[in-house]
């Protein structure tokens, strides 16, 4: 089976976000389940100087007003192939991946960030201590025609304009990986749509791990029976998950 392409996009509204952000991305903090014998590599972005210090000064050079008490002022964005991609032999070795792929997903990854945002990705880290490689972007949202912070514009507007939006760039990241063999998720498909805090904690729960498994296409399972069985399944439709830790999970969120 391909690897399917992931791509996630959340706010960063204060620097104490930013900064939070940065703890973990940048593992100024313990992370649990990361392995330390592994490390992480920068992508793009300036190794000696904080997060926030580095978005700070991109709004301070590139808008012309301070930004609003709401805005979002930096877009962290999460990219990643499902496992069968860096592993396809055997899925389930959490922790392993074929280098020539890994090399091939992050110099792509790398070269779509830059020809999509340019200097507005200020950051791009490469997680390699986790279950399954992925890259945490920091891109500092500015609309270049006003000089002003705009998620909005960028990522935003109404709820159907942002499920518009992310299809498209969903589209622009999957049709980049294509020479690699990694596919598009299934278009509408909330069974793919899993925010990024609830992505880590499934990818380093074995009892989360479980459930997201059996939401996973079969081997052999077009792609439309795979839309037509999650969008059948008892359990995803009741509401209900079939762990305490993904019940916890929903509370959360």
């Amino acid at each position: 089976m391909a690897g399917l392409a992931i791509l996630r996009v959340v706010k960063l509204k204060s620097f104490g976000n930013v900064g939070g952000s940065e703890a973990h991305t940048a593992r100024l903090q313990e992370t649990a389940n990361a392995d330390p014998q592994k490390t992480n590599i920068r992508l793009i972005g300036d190794i000696d100087h904080p997060l926030e210090e580095i978005v700070k000064l991109k709004i301070k050079s590139c808008t012309k007003h301070k930004p609003r008490k709401d805005a979002v002022l930096c877009s962290e964005m999460f990219l990643s192939a499902s496992p069968e991609y860096f592993r396809p032999h055997n899925p389930s070795l959490a922790g392993e991946w074929n280098q020539q792929r890994l090399r091939n997903f992050a110099n792509t990854s790398k070269n779509w960030l830059i020809e999509n945002y340019g200097d507005k990705c200020v950051r791009a880290e490469l997680h390699l201590d986790e279950a399954t490689p992925h890259i945490h972007a920091y891109i500092v949202p500015i609309d270049e025609k006003v000089h002003l912070l705009s998620h909005y514009k960028m990522f935003g507007g109404s709820p159907k304009e942002c499920r518009i939006k992310l299809s498209k760039l969903q589209d622009s990241y999957a049709q980049a990986l294509a020479p690699l063999g990694i596919e598009r998720g299934v278009k509408g498909s909330k069974a793919t749509h899993t925010k990024v805090k609830e992505y880590y904690q499934a990818v380093n729960s074995q009892p989360l791990t479980l459930e997201l498994e059996r939401l996973e296409p079969i081997l052999g399972e077009t792609a439309q029976r795979f839309y037509t069985r999650i969008k059948a399944d008892p359990v995803k439709n009741s509401g209900n998950s079939r762990t305490p830790e993904s019940n916890n999970l929903k509370k959360k969120t």
